[in-house]
């Protein structure tokens, strides 16, 4: 029993940092003003469970991150199975999809908005946040991307596909919008503008290149 009201209570904490740091911020946000939301009974209880702000940070970006690295490996093992596994299009679907389909829920909205923050706060490396999660997706999809741009410097490559995140949270954030608004196109046809615009970010310039 009290195993699981401490499992409830840091689930707790991490649903309400998340919607207030959408809300709010990263810096507009307090210790007590998590706990209070979470319906914790003391401050302490954010410490104990997570250490501090700062990790609790990198925990609420990491949790929901999960679910879409299990999408999008999913997607990858299709893509090498259909044998386009050098088709850039087909790949920025892969990578862009997870994320726009969990603004059809509100939990990913705000983590949509979140994610925003984040990605714009200079205490916080993103690539390197997703490189000590031990995800593969990003890695899986940079590398059959940089595979597949071979008339493009190996500089080129690398500095689009570090940008190519940061496009893809803005994408993410401005669909959670126009969800919220009621004016979202469907799903499918998002993923596949928003993939069309990522192809031809990373593909500028290469003529081998192909969508």
């Amino acid at each position: 029993m009290e195993e699981s009201k401490r499992r409830d209570t840091k689930a707790a904490l991490l649903r309400a940092a998340e919607r207030l740091f959408a809300e709010k911020g990263l810096g507009g946000v307090s210790v007590r003003d998590i706990t209070v939301a979470a319906g914790a009974r003391n401050q302490s209880a954010l410490h104990y469970h997570f250490g501090g702000m700062e990790a609790l940070i990198k925990e609420v970006f990491a949790h929901r991150f999960r679910a879409i690295e299990e999408q999008r490996i999913k997607r990858l093992a299709e893509i090498d199975e259909a044998g386009k596994s050098h088709d850039i299009f087909a790949l920025m679907q892969a990578g862009i999809a997870p994320l726009l389909e969990a603004c059809l829920d509100e939990d990913g909205r705000l983590y949509a908005r979140f994610s925003v923050q984040l990605m714009t706060d200079p205490r916080y490396n993103v690539a390197t946040l997703i490189k000590d999660l031990g995800v593969t997706s990003a890695t899986g999809v940079g590398e059959r991307v940089s595979a597949a741009l071979k008339g493009l410097p190996e500089k080129t490559r690398s500095a689009r596909l570090r940008r190519i995140f940061m496009v893809s949270v803005i994408i993410m954030a401005d669909y959670a919008r126009l969800v919220e608004a009621g004016k979202a196109p469907p799903v499918e046809d998002a993923v596949d503008e928003a993939a069309a615009t990522l192809a031809g970010f990373l593909m500028a310039g290469d003529p081998a290149a192909t969508a």
